[in-house]
């Protein structure tokens, strides 16, 4: 069969909404404008990944900056640069008492979840949290009071029975799959029917969760890769989106990778890039798939 037959039969879709949202795009904006405005002898320190994409790091890298996991590693007077998952506060308070110079990096939809579980854990409110315990979101969220963490059934059984006087508040990380959000809620309203969830979950999350939904049933695709690293949170929820369908799914970190991919029993497969995922790897992953693979990228979808 000619390659121009097999193209056609081949379709790629790529999702509606994808790539940098607007607290990663934030986040590389400050440390890009830090790194112009020091001398180029001046280390600036980064805690934790700016955000979690192995290019945009190994990037950074590549232009002197050290990502630490620990303010020992940080000299005194240094510039210290938070990623866009926020750190808890007691982190602020050891930065200052080391007199490092603070640049807040943090996505502003993580601050507000900051600034609600202080208030709430203040006011003596139970404040319940849904998401990952191990996540730098979640350390930074738990770490602003009494705050209990849920990430799944079994967790939201094992709560307490609060005080019939305290108010209930959810909140949810950023980047949870709105769908696993409704199944947690389900469970937690049986037990406290007064609750009252103050959602976390960022639009542009949704709105990318919802493309790939959009990818399964409008365009019928029998497989999706997703670009962006393993460590993003919110890449592996769009794999686990259409996981949830029945749609096999792979997370590319590196799009050298979709070279030695097979697709020989894929005719219609969707494309997505995680909101930490540069557009440059979108795009050589767009070249790969037409020119290796023979995928032709359907109008009107990029």
């Amino acid at each position: 069969m000619p390659a121009e037959q097999i193209k056609s039969q081949k379709k790629l879709f790529l999702a509606r909404h994808y790539g940098f949202c607007n607290g990663v795009k934030r986040a590389i904006d400050t440390v890009n404008a830090v790194l112009q405005s020091v001398p180029e002898n001046e280390t600036i320190y980064i805690y934790n990944e700016i955000v979690h994409n192995s290019f945009v790091v190994n990037n950074l890298k590549s232009r002197g900056v050290k990502f630490v996991h620990s303010l020992d590693a940080v000299p005194p007077g240094s510039m210290i640069i938070w990623s866009a998952h926020g750190v808890p506060p007691e982190l602020e308070d050891e930065a200052r008492q080391r007199r490092l110079t603070i640049k807040d990096a943090t996505c502003p939809l993580v601050k507000r979840l900051h600034d609600l579980a202080s208030k709430y854990s203040q006011d003596g409110d139970a404040v319940i949290f849904i998401g990952h315990a191990n996540h730098p979101e979640s350390i930074g969220v738990l770490g602003c009071g009494n705050i209990r963490c849920v990430s799944n059934a079994d967790d939201c059984y094992a709560l307490p029975d609060f005080s019939p006087d305290q108010k209930i508040y959810v909140l949810t990380q950023t980047t949870w799959c709105s769908n696993e959000t409704d199944v947690l809620l389900e469970v937690l309203k049986k037990r406290y029917p007064n609750l009252e969830l103050v959602s976390g979950s960022c639009y542009a999350t949704t709105e990318r969760q919802q493309s790939v939904r959009d990818l399964i049933q409008q365009q019928h695709i029998e497989q999706l890769l997703v670009i962006g690293s393993p460590k993003s949170s919110n890449s592996n929820r769009l794999c686990e989106v259409a996981m949830q369908y029945n749609v096999p799914a792979q997370l590319v970190d590196d799009p050298e990778q979709i070279e030695f991919m097979e697709f020989n029993t894929v005719s219609t497969l969707g494309i997505t890039a995680g909101a930490s995922a540069p557009d440059i790897l979108l795009q050589r992953s767009l070249e790969i798939l037409q020119k290796k693979h023979n995928f032709n990228l359907e109008e009107g979808t990029r």
